[in-house]
């Protein structure tokens, strides 16, 4: 059939995602179950494999394009950050850099569909990210660490605009709109109780809920990916009327 390598797009029940999700929540099981807290190489090597896991689903997509290869290089940064911050405190900032350029290339994905500039969108981000990071500052001298956390800060933020800059933007499969803005919500979600975890104090469940909605988030986005690369939900375009749905 002409144009047939569009089309398939493996089903959320293929065996091989049955696969990859079955690896992914042992893996994440193996890292967050308690008996496992004084096993540091295992958590060290569970910790990045569901977000392998979604990096393979994304690899074996038929038909990629910018969109996808841009979530398939976060997906594999974000593996890599795990690694560098499960290391511990003399690769926090590698790791950090890491996700940054992770956010980045999710930045990129997301402006494949929507490049109008949503002002509203961008005000009501980059306001989040300056009052997460009045928190911060307010909770006393980060030292060394400001300017690499105020920098992943905006750069977070900017992921977070252009993912829901795509909302209203027609010819986008509305699944794929709504994908990429929850996973982009949860990872702002967990980057910031992450950093009030570790400059502020930390609170009961910190670490679960951390990295639950981190890998939620990353799910997130790679649905996001997967479902924008479906011809049959192009039709369903994204029209959710919402406050900030104007070109401007």
């Amino acid at each position: 059939m002409p144009g047939s390598v569009q089309t398939a797009v493996y089903p959320a029940t293929s065996s091989r995602a049955k696969l990859l999700a079955a690896v992914g929540v042992v893996a994440a099981l193996l890292f967050t179950l308690p008996f496992t807290s004084d096993m540091p190489w295992v958590r060290l090597v569970a910790k990045p494999i569901p977000v392998l896991c979604m990096a393979l689903w994304m690899a074996w997509l038929p038909g990629k394009g910018r969109f996808q290869v841009a979530v398939l290089t976060g997906l594999l940064l974000g593996a890599l950050g795990d690694l560098l911050l499960e290391l511990g405190d003399q690769t926090f900032v590698l790791g950090l850099v890491a996700f940054l350029l992770g956010h980045l290339a999710y930045t990129y994905a997301f402006l494949q569909d929507s490049r109008q500039p949503r002002w509203g969108w961008a005000i009501a981000s980059y306001l989040y990210g300056a009052v997460a990071f009045f928190i911060l500052l307010r909770a006393g001298d980060q030292g060394a660490m400001m300017v690499p956390v105020a920098v992943y800060v905006l750069v977070i933020c900017t992921m977070l605009w252009r993912a829901l800059s795509r909302l209203g933007s027609p010819g986008v499969p509305a699944r794929s709109v709504q994908a990429g803005v929850v996973g982009a919500l949860l990872f702002a979600a967990s980057d910031s109780m992450l950093a009030f975890k570790l400059f502020v104090a930390p609170f009961p469940l910190s670490g679960l809920l951390v990295i639950g909605t981190y890998w939620l988030g990353q799910l997130g986005i790679t649905l996001s990916a997967t479902w924008a690369s479906s011809p049959e939900m192009v039709a369903e375009t994204a029209t959710i009327p919402l406050p900030f749905d104007g070109e401007g």
